[in-house]
């Protein structure tokens, strides 16, 4: 039984209407709520008091943007779905909205609905674990400096270690092949495949393709040169020269509300891009 809820909107015009739609229908529901803008959620998720009441659902009213923000929000919690309603410039990973919000909610609350599974992944600074849905970046801090990065791979049958020079790489979940790592010529993933791509960023080694690995690999990357790490595409913060991240398989899944059995996110990010 749903009984609390966080909304979280990125705010726009168009999507402050949704918002709108929203919640007249929580509260005619009897839904107790929360509602915050996307950029609210960086400083919520450091925020301890959002863990001393259990949260059923965050709904995420926005783009692709808003939903990342949402889907690591919803990890703060146990078993707490995220339901995706799109208004943003990219929407890959939203349905489209083929009827009206409130009959959604109310399908929502019957319990007729899917439960799609998205893996996350674990990234190690030092002391410091964060999960992402997405992707981790590392860029050269010097930018227009080729910067070297030591790159180690260990999976269950596979032990390989290569140095890369160029300006950083991207470690990306299956569902995060399909931004910022697509973008850089790496493989648009299937969501079925539970897989890790490491896609380098404009490397000098000619022909160093993109590695799709186990989701199971272990990867460690020692930095030669300083540089900044990004989180689903937040800033995370500076690495030292000679500083290591290591990114290890999650024990955690984002469990999205769906209203059809089955997503084809390859067709849908072609279709989305061949508009671009």
């Amino acid at each position: 039984m749903i009984q609390r809820a966080l909304v979280i909107y990125k705010p726009t015009q168009q999507c402050i209407s949704v918002l709108g739609e929203l919640a007249n229908t929580l509260k005619n529901q009897g839904i107790e709520f929360e509602v915050y803008t996307v950029d609210d959620v960086t400083s919520l998720e450091g925020e301890t008091r959002v863990l001393k009441e259990p949260v059923d659902v965050v709904f995420s009213i926005g783009g692709d943007g808003t939903f990342l923000r949402a889907a690591r929000l919803s990890l703060l919690y146990t078993n707490t779905l995220v339901f995706p309603y799109p208004c943003g410039r990219r929407n890959a990973l939203y349905e489209s909205p083929e009827r009206p919000l409130s009959e959604l909610i109310r399908e929502f609350l019957r319990g007729d609905y899917y439960i799609e599974l998205y893996p996350v992944l674990t990234i190690h600074t030092g002391t410091k674990r964060d999960l992402f849905v997405n992707e981790v970046t590392i860029v050269s801090s010097n930018l227009g400096k080729v910067s070297k990065y030591n790159v180690s791979v260990k999976t269950p049958h596979l032990s390989t270690a290569f140095t890369l020079e160029g300006d950083g790489l991207i470690i990306s979940t299956p569902v995060g092949s399909s931004g910022y790592s697509l973008s850089a010529r790496g493989p648009l993933i299937s969501p079925l495949l539970e897989s890790v791509t490491i896609t380098p960023l404009n490397p000098l080694q000619i022909g160093l393709p993109p590695l799709v690995i186990s989701e199971l690999s272990v990867v460690n990357i020692t930095v030669l040169n300083s540089s900044i790490v990004y989180i689903d595409g937040d800033y995370a913060g500076n690495l030292e020269k000679n500083s290591s991240i290591e990114i290890t398989p999650g024990s955690k899944y984002v469990k999205v509300v769906r209203f059809s059995p089955f997503r084809d996110l390859v067709r849908i990010v072609l279709a989305q891009r061949a508009r671009i």
